[in-house]
């Protein structure tokens, strides 16, 4: 299935069928707004090259996406799994450390639980 588009008459911004707000001026030309805001920047007749966040601004000032590098973007990644792993590591040795100082302290080692007191009878409390 196919989506037919159009393009906002002022951001230049995709609008999918049955979307936007279409204006209809009385000699007969049609303009299609991807919002509300476009519409009234229109009708307040600010020009789209000179708000930051147009299509046609970002063409006139040459800003394109920039890719991103998978070098750079694999360096950070193994740098934080690295961090990562050395900080579990370092939790490891601590948590033997203190396993050895309280087995060494013979303190409340492995007490048994106290036993079950029996079943609960039903009638005590509740809300009447």
């Amino acid at each position: 299935m196919v989506l037919k588009t159009e393009l906002c008459h002022f951001c230049g911004a995709k609008i999918y069928s049955v979307r936007g707000i279409r204006f209809i001026r009385a000699d007969s030309q049609v303009f299609l707004y991807a919002n509300s805001k476009c519409k009234h920047y229109f009708h307040n007749r600010l020009k789209p090259s000179k708000l930051t966040w147009t299509a046609m601004y970002r063409k006139q000032h040459k800003k394109k996406k920039i890719a991103e590098r998978p070098e750079v973007r694999d360096a950070a990644l193994r740098e934080i799994k690295e961090r990562i792993k050395k900080t579990k590591d370092e939790k490891k040795t601590k948590k033997a450390e203190v396993m050895v100082k309280s087995q060494k302290a013979g303190g409340k080692g492995n007490l048994q639980k106290a036993g079950s007191k029996g079943p609960k009878l039903g009638g005590d409390g509740g809300k009447r």
